[in-house]
């Protein structure tokens, strides 16, 4: 008989600290969502005057087998299409 009361017991705590973590991640949740309304841009992504830049991004991982890399996405950006539209601004 007792080890079904202490069963009872452990089970039910377990099931209070579930349910207290459970309530603690919701609150945290729902504070987060107010955080992104106040979230910066990096500044890398703005331009002298602080707006946002509209050149295109890209993110490379160059590796050495390749070594003239650097001259084709250099081609690639140049032909890109808004190529005018960059000079016109700067």
């Amino acid at each position: 008989m007792i080890p079904q009361l202490l069963y009872i017991f452990f089970f039910l705590l377990l099931g209070a600290f579930s349910f207290y973590t459970m309530a603690t991640g919701w609150r945290r949740n729902l504070s987060g969502r107010d955080r992104r309304v106040n979230a910066r841009t990096h500044p890398e992504l703005l331009d002298r005057q602080g707006r946002m830049i509209r050149d295109p991004l890209l993110v490379v991982r160059v590796t050495p087998r390749d070594p003239d890399i650097r001259s084709q996405l250099e081609a690639l950006y140049n032909n890109s299409p808004d190529t005018d539209e960059r000079s016109r601004e700067n």
